[in-house]
């Protein structure tokens, strides 16, 4: 198993390009180096008048990721065409749920529902304006990409995103319009029986450990390593 912390991640490729050698003198001189600083830097607990050497030292608490197995390198070029997508649209994700959160407080002030309906009007007319630009940039396979995380963040699908705060109709027209493009407004995101997602999750955890891009916490439960162990175990067979 590969091993990434939040600072450093030593990673396949890095395995196939470091001789077997080099990587052992490597780690004996990072442990070599760790022992004489611990020399060094020993410390003392007193207690009332006696004083005794710390033989152990609390250390902040780490993930461990590893990159997945791949059968080929046409698999390992897949994978870091998706982690480009997926760093691509990411921030429009993050977007929505932090506009999702701001508008369901926002009409849980307002009593009357045409004033809710008018709000949502203007806020779709306002993220229309703001977004259009950059979203027709985006290819079908990040649209599709894109479509999962926003139900990674919000919990909620796409087209239920539209039939909630709009209408029924206006989710209808927009999934249809989708279907055109070989897309659903209605697809979730499983890691747990999806490998692509699984993939997906595996490029946010690197990299949000890394702080490549920005932490926030899925609206949905995702236990990591058990999607981990199930891909893992597949892959295998």
């Amino acid at each position: 198993m590969v091993f990434l912390c939040r600072k450093y991640v030593l990673c396949d490729l890095f395995m196939r390009i470091v001789p077997k050698s080099c990587l052992l003198y490597f780690l004996l001189f990072v442990i070599g180096l760790t022992e004489i600083q611990a020399q060094e830097n020993y410390k003392i607990r007193v207690a009332g008048q006696d004083s005794t050497f710390v033989d152990a030292i609390n250390l902040d608490e780490v993930e461990l990721f590893s990159l997945p197995k791949f059968k080929s390198r046409e698999e390992w070029y897949r994978y870091y065409v998706t982690r480009r997508r997926v760093l691509k649209v990411y921030p429009y994700a993050e977007m929505a749920a932090n506009r999702l959160d701001s508008l369901d407080n926002r009409l849980n002030q307002i009593r009357r529902k045409s004033k809710k309906r008018a709000y949502t009007r203007k806020l779709e007319k306002f993220l229309a304006e703001e977004l259009t630009a950059d979203l027709k940039e985006l290819t079908r396979s990040e649209g599709r990409i894109l479509i999962r995380l926003i139900y990674r963040q919000t919990g909620i699908s796409a087209f239920d995103v539209v039939k909630e705060y709009r209408n029924g109709l206006r989710a209808f027209i927009y999934q249809t319009t989708a279907r055109l493009f070989d897309m659903s407004l209605k697809r979730v995101y499983d890691p747990y029986e999806e490998y692509e997602d699984y993939l997906i999750e595996n490029i946010l955890q690197i990299a949000f450990s890394q702080g490549v891009i920005n932490t926030q916490k899925a609206a949905i439960s995702i236990d990591y390593q058990k999607c981990y162990e199930k891909w893992s175990l597949a892959k295998k067979d």
